[in-house]
């Protein structure tokens, strides 16, 4: 298919989701959405990953949708294995959705195959060593071989070199719509519960939401601080909890497949985290007319929480957890109101149409611009390679912090 392909032609869709046979983390999640709602558009689709054992999606794919396993392991035979899964589909389009130096493995397949590429980050990039993730270099490199780039914040735009800015799309992320309701601030309830969903990790600040529980329990012996999720961090957050005298208080439920009842029994929702990229648990949270907690700091959640509105945005001119988790469990009315704040911008926001709609507005305008040719003369290599002897290869592309362009 060529620029000439209008809005109401279908187009044959790659997209790269690594793990979604082996996990059912957030990237898995936007890319079995995207995969689906695709198909569902008359679009036909194929979804790779990475998989020496070749097993099942651990999400759900419409019928019709190709899942083709490719080899785990990054180098020359799986990079051919890439190049020649995509070349025999005969694609309109690839995807690949990730958020470290896959996304360089991408760029390489799109090139050999002279294909369209869309790279599809998931992560917040100011800290990409949390992530094992690519170097700058690699990332910057992907993304000049890349036809647009869709990341999930604004804020983010401003880590892309700046002469590759205008390929940026800033598209946040959607999730499954529920069905049941939360109702924040109901008569009847004879618990109450605040409720958080996230991997027990460091970088996930679990521990920091146990302490600020803690300082406010003893006034609220009615309320239960509910952790769905598990990982490392699991048995030192219940001795945490044991320690401050609210092991009694807080249930570590472990993780589920469906957190849905969850959200719908719950009075607040609390992401305590310091970053995301544009994190599902709020987006569902918001969906079910919680009213949310979070960190100022954290991008993606600063977007989704206007304070004092649908929430509270901890640190920097807000409150302290404490403070903010003390004030909505004091106040039913505030409760109800800001959880259907919550909700009301769920839906003009990032409901399933909206996002839905800019993804295959995205899609279809980087067919029409078409692939990116990155080849490159005896020449211009020699000058990156006196650029890099001279500068450094970071120094050369990363943006400038006045906002200035590249050396080069």
């Amino acid at each position: 298919m060529n620029a000439t392909t209008t809005s109401a032609e279908a187009l044959r869709i790659g997209i790269f989701v690594p793990w979604i046979t082996l996990g059912r983390g957030g990237t898995e999640n936007v890319g079995q959405m995207m995969a689906n709602a695709m198909q569902a558009r008359g679009h036909r689709v194929t979804v790779f990953t990475f998989d020496d054992k070749a097993g099942p999606s651990r999400w759900p794919l419409q019928e019709g949708i190709e899942l083709v396993h490719l080899p785990e392991a990054a180098g020359v035979p799986g990079d051919r294995a890439m190049a020649v899964a995509v070349a025999s589909r005969s694609l309109d389009l690839l995807v690949g959705l990730h958020m470290n130096r896959t996304l360089l493995r991408y760029a390489a397949v799109a090139q050999k195959v002279g294909i369209p590429l869309v790279l599809s980050e998931h992560i917040d990039p100011r800290f990409p060593e949390w992530h094992g993730s690519n170097s700058a270099t690699e990332r910057q490199a992907a993304f000049f071989g890349a036809t647009l780039v869709h990341l999930l914040v604004d804020a983010f735009t401003a880590t892309v070199t700046p002469f590759l800015q205008d390929r940026v799309r800033v598209i946040p992320n959607t999730i499954a719509e529920p069905e049941a309701l939360a109702a924040p601030g109901r008569e009847d309830a004879k618990t109450r519960t605040i409720l958080t969903v996230a991997r027990l990790v460091p970088r996930k600040n679990v521990a920091a939401l146990v302490e600020a529980f803690a300082r406010v329990a003893p006034d609220h012996a009615d309320w239960t601080l509910k952790i769905v999720g598990t990982g490392p961090e699991r048995r030192a957050l219940q001795r945490l909890a044991k320690t401050l005298g609210v092991n009694g208080q807080v249930d570590f439920a472990g993780a589920t497949d469906d957190p849905y009842p969850d959200y719908a029994a719950a009075e607040i929702f609390v992401l305590p985290s310091f970053f995301e990229g544009f994190p599902m648990s709020t987006l569902e949270a918001m969906a079910h007319g919680l009213p949310l907690i979070g960190m100022a700091i954290c991008n993606g959640v600063n977007e989704q929480v206007v304070p004092g509105e649908n929430g509270y945005l901890c640190g920097e001119n807000g409150p302290d957890l404490s403070t903010a988790l003390a004030a909505l469990m004091a106040d039913r009315g505030a409760r109800s109101r800001m959880g259907q704040a919550s909700r009301d911008r769920y839906l003009a926001n990032y409901s399933n149409d909206v996002i839905f709609d800019r993804w295959d507005a995205m899609f279809r305008e980087a067919v029409s611009l078409g692939p990116v040719s990155a080849t490159a003369g005896p020449a211009e290599i020699l000058s990156v390679r006196l650029a890099e002897a001279t500068w450094g290869t970071d120094d050369l592309l990363l943006p400038a912090a006045s906002g200035g362009g590249a050396r080069v």
